[in-house]
């Protein structure tokens, strides 16, 4: 009951300041502020909370590990028990933590941010996500595999969530809100900003819309500050001189290192999944929490402090003169067993900097035994790492722009700019190639979720063309005259327009680029073209009964916004016009329905 009141009285609290706020935020468009400019605000304001929720974050991973390290520092030749007990109430407090406050959800990571925005119009709760971060910190600094970048980016994006509906924000706005959030944690945690950024645009949102550039980009920006402020404004890997690229010949090296990250990667992602399923088999959350915590605790003594660590922070490059190649190869194999049974065991933490790590230490070992065993062989083992870390995070999270540029940025090398383009590009196709799904993408396919780029390809899927195509089209005959098709043009809202011959037959598109020609030129033109002169043969046409994923796709590949629906038995028989934004209208008139109906 005190619990109860508590919360109905916390609730009443936060809807007294939401309307106070909100009556501030109507004053606004009077003073002549507009919403790109209110958006900046929110930039501003997301970037300070989520970059101080990051100092927090490793305030307590600090606090955990200081305490793990010095159990096991005094435990004396009894070191390797106190490794494996930390290591399992480490796992066992952020578990019961998981089963006891969320119910043992699997959720609040980066894919169910991603459902959120696509399928739950922006809403995260954040108190779920609270939980999850605080035990992910926990499982971190008790020697646990996962990352913090999963926690750090979930928590902004949350963060931002909230704080949009603080402000009784709608979807859309909610949506870029979320964006800030995760630009703003990921480059806190990284002391990366345009990583950032290029994570929440290709991975949260989906798309790089050039308006959601500058509020998203503010928040990264702040956060980063503020992370400076506290930690530092260094590099997160300390390099002791530029590695640049002594010839050509050396990026097939590169090229060839691009294809064993993206093959390895495949790996990583379906093995990480695999652990987590051998370890559902034991329906009892001990006894996952006791086989995961002999593992970790096991792998944890073999490698000891080359293993235990936080992600990409247990990383140095001085750990590759001290180690042989075959040594970082079996540490990159154990922390790839290590994320998937940590994972599995306690639901909480991120996959993205184990990737850091699975790539710096498995391209550090290849470039140790290249320089050993293969003739010409020049390129320094520590350049091989740096480049293997964006290699491995391309190829498992399918996001290359993000893994070049999280690399460039906690170096700061641009002579490695390059190799990190190529093996990250060449990474994220092998990878595509062999397995289509992502670290992400495979949680949300295991929940028969399909988003792509932002969008519920399900709902794209079973939508058809039939549903929101225009059956009255402006059209223009085959023997139209400038003169004509510029009337055309001003009396009809399409940007481009079916041509039909005098038998009512499809014979082509006048396209945007058509039209501006026609327009600029059209003096010039009116003497000696018709519209029949002026239309494009090569283009896409689709019918009523094919998909609007189907619409879409062929919608990309001419870079139109228009598409003729035609009788599938009769391809020259006109029956209306699809439009790209009556296509996403129905898109998200579909999601709305969705969200009613559960």
């Amino acid at each position: 009951m005190a619990g109860s009141r508590l919360l109905n009285r916390y609730a009443a609290l936060e809807t007294r300041i939401s309307d106070l706020f909100q009556r501030l935020i109507g004053h606004l468009p009077g003073l002549g502020v507009d919403e790109s400019t209110l958006l900046l605000g929110f930039g501003v304001i997301i970037g300070a909370v989520v970059g101080l929720a990051v100092v927090l974050f490793y305030q307590l991973i600090n606090v955990v590990q200081t305490l793990a390290l010095n159990t096991t520092l005094s435990t004396g030749t009894l070191g390797w028990v106190a490794i494996m007990g930390v290591g399992l109430v480490g796992l066992g407090i952020a578990r019961a933590l998981v089963v006891g406050i969320t119910n043992d959800s699997d959720g609040e990571n980066i894919p169910d941010v991603m459902r959120a925005v696509v399928k739950r119009r922006g809403v995260i709760r954040i108190l779920p996500v609270a939980v999850k971060t605080a035990a992910a910190g926990i499982t971190i600094g008790a020697g646990g595999a996962v990352g913090a970048e999963g926690p750090v980016a979930v928590a902004g994006s949350a963060l931002g969530s909230k704080i949009g509906r603080f402000f009784r924000s709608g979807p859309g706005r909610l949506k870029v809100l979320i964006a800030c959030g995760a630009a703003a944690g990921i480059s806190a945690a990284f002391n990366a900003p345009i990583a950032g950024v290029f994570f929440s645009l290709e991975k949260v949102m989906g798309t790089m819309k050039v308006n959601s550039f500058p509020p998203v980009l503010v928040a990264s920006v702040i956060a980063a500050a503020l992370s400076r402020a506290f930690f530092g404004d260094n590099p997160v890997i300390l390099i002791p001189t530029e590695y640049a690229v002594g010839g050509a010949s050396e990026l097939v090296f590169y090229a060839i290192l691009g294809v064993i990250t993206g093959l390895v990667a495949v790996w990583y992602t379906r093995g990480t999944y695999l652990a987590g399923d051998l370890l559902q088999k034991f329906k009892s959350p001990v006894a996952q929490v006791l086989i995961a915590a002999a593992v970790i605790g096991v792998l944890n003594v073999a490698f000891r402090s080359d293993l235990w660590g936080k992600g990409h922070e247990s990383l140095t490059l001085e750990i590759l003169s001290e180690r042989t190649g075959w040594f970082l190869i079996a540490l990159a194999g154990a922390k790839l067993v290590a994320i998937g049974v940590t994972l599995g065991a306690t639901r909480s933490g991120g996959a993205f900097t184990p990737a850091l790590f699975i790539g710096a230490t498995l391209g550090g070992g290849l470039g140790i035994l290249a320089t050993q065993y293969v003739p010409g062989f020049t390129i320094e083992p520590e350049a091989f790492a740096l480049v293997g870390m964006a290699g491995l995070v391309a190829g498992a999270t399918h996001a290359p722009l993000t893994a070049i540029m999280m690399v460039f940025e906690m170096t700061s090398d641009y002579a490695l700019i390059l190799p990190l383009m190529l093996t990250g590009a060449i990474a994220f196709i092998t990878a595509r190639r062999l397995y289509p799904e992502s670290i992400y993408s495979e949680w949300l396919v295991r929940k028969g979720e399909n988003i792509t780029f932002g969008q519920d390809v399900s709902v794209m899927e079973r939508l058809n063309v039939r549903e929101c195509y225009d059956r009255n089209p402006d059209v223009i005959g085959e023997s139209a005259t400038v003169a004509q098709i510029l009337q055309s043009i001003g009396s009809s809202g399409q940007t481009e327009f079916p041509v039909l011959d005098a038998d009512r037959a499809l014979v082509g598109m006048i396209t945007y680029d058509d039209l501006r020609t026609i327009m600029s030129q059209a003096d010039a033109l009116a003497p000696i073209v018709m519209a029949g002169d002026m239309a494009s043969t090569d283009f896409e046409t689709v019918s009523p009964d094919e998909s609007l994923l189907a619409a879409l796709q062929k919608l990309a590949v001419r870079g139109r916004h228009h598409l003729p629906v035609v009788d599938p038995h009769k391809p020259d028989k006109l029956l209306g016009l699809l439009n790209r934004q009556d296509l996403l209208t129905a898109y998200d008139r579909e999601l709305l329905r969705n969200e009613d109906a559960n």
